[in-house]
């Protein structure tokens, strides 16, 4: 019996693996906080309280088996079919009648400019935000409905069983072996120019970002599911812009959201 259990765990558990790992959420927030206004550090200080952004960061993710909040589920990902040109990709997602991590990273961003939401929707909000930019650059978080995201994508590496959407969630970033702090000092090194450039990047582009790479991710596991050593020294740099990305725009978002409010007073 415990057999039985085991080897139904080991094939219904890989489905919950739906953003980066706790380490790759408190890296994003930990790097977004390097890049943050004393305006805004002082806005979320007021949200927050004690909490820091990397406190928070896995918020949307331990409270999925609320059932109030059961509803959030689909607002961690958007599924897009392969093979779509930017244009066909930009349209699939705005028209999409499916609650979505675009529409959900908008909304947040609405809530806490909105001078009518209390300060407990404030803090939801940017819980949500924070989880979300996270989760959006997450390759594998911009994928594919038929295989949850893949989920269902048996891949091995360095001869331990995983699935696709699981190795990019955590195992990656476990096999690095370092604290999220130091995810956070060692993969900021992105120029002013650079800063620049990615802050101003419109949403769309970050989404598009994540869809050409998860379209390359699906190719090499259907070539060949056994990943090595060579696999994660190819793919390192990957994941180190991701979550770079992830942590310089979410400053951006948090940057306007509130200097633009700490001006207007």
């Amino acid at each position: 019996m415990k057999k039985y259990l085991l080897q139904i765990l080991i094939i219904i558990c890989p489905l919950f693996l739906i953003s980066w790992g706790p380490t790759g959420h408190r890296a994003v927030a930990q790097l977004a906080e390097n890049h943050l206004t004393p305006a805004t550090k002082l806005a979320i200080q007021k949200i927050l309280g004690r909490e820091t952004l990397a406190d928070v960061s896995n918020y949307a993710d331990e409270i999925r088996s609320d059932p109030q909040y059961k509803y959030t589920a689909s607002w961690h990902y958007v599924n897009v079919p392969a093979g779509y040109s930017f244009e066909q990709f930009a349209n699939a997602v705005k028209t999409m009648r499916e609650d979505n991590v675009y529409k959900a990273v908008l909304t947040c961003e609405r809530d806490l400019k909105d001078a009518d939401k209390s300060k407990t929707q404030k803090a939801n909000a940017l819980k949500f935000l924070v989880h979300f930019v996270g989760d959006l650059h997450q390759p594998m978080h911009v994928s594919h409905a038929e295989d949850k995201g893949g989920n269902t994508i048996g891949v091995t590496f360095n001869g331990a069983n995983d699935n696709l959407h699981g190795l990019w969630d955590s195992g990656l970033i476990d096999h690095q072996g370092l604290t999220y702090k130091q995810m956070a000092l060692n993969y900021d090194k992105a120029t002013p120019e650079e800063i620049k450039k990615w802050q101003s990047d419109n949403l769309m582009i970050w989404l598009w970002e994540s869809y050409q790479v998860s379209t390359i991710l699906y190719k090499e596991a259907a070539e060949n599911p056994a990943f090595d050593e060579e696999y994660y020294k190819t793919h390192l740099p990957v994941l180190q812009s991701r979550i770079e990305k992830a942590g310089v725009r979410l400053a951006g978002v948090l940057n306007s959201v509130f200097d633009s409010q700490a001006t207007s007073r």
